[in-house]
């Protein structure tokens, strides 16, 4: 697996990863997943979006985005054929290691309710929910890497 930052070039990629990932298989979260990707794209500035790469297809990334004086997990998927293989363990110390590399002390995490048992295998400790709000109309699961 390589990994790389992501240009605007790959916004397509990670949309269709996002769009297609079987993570949000409720009625309600497919929508809002499908409808958000039709219109993300890789950003500038001061978030940082990583991919990574196996035989040249684009098997995750994910997003950091400054949050206070620590940084938000703001997206994190893994390609639907790669979940099982270690690749999202790997990505997710990939990215523990940049913040840490950025200066955070922790990442913060509002997860997807599914995704909330594999953060907590990684590391991460419940905090609190984060209420339904922009787009998404269910809570979620609000959790802390301390780094």
């Amino acid at each position: 697996m390589t990994l790389r930052r992501a240009s605007p070039a790959d916004t397509a990629a990670l949309r269709a990863l996002m769009a297609t990932s079987n993570g949000y298989g409720r009625p309600a979260a497919r929508a809002m997943i499908v409808a958000f990707a039709e219109t993300w794209s890789v950003p500038a500035g001061s978030h940082e979006v990583w991919l990574a790469e196996e035989g040249g297809a684009v098997v995750g990334f994910y997003a950091l985005i400054p949050h206070g004086d620590d940084l938000e997990l703001d997206l994190f998927f893994t390609a639907n054929e790669a979940q099982g293989t270690g690749v999202g363990r790997r990505l997710f110390e990939a990215m523990a290691a940049r913040a840490r590399a950025l200066g955070a002390d922790c990442v913060v995490i509002s997860s997807n309710p599914e995704a909330a048992g594999f953060y907590r295998r990684m590391g991460a400790v419940d905090v609190g929910v984060t209420p339904p709000g922009e787009g998404i109309g269910w809570a979620r699961p609000k959790l802390k890497l301390v780094l």
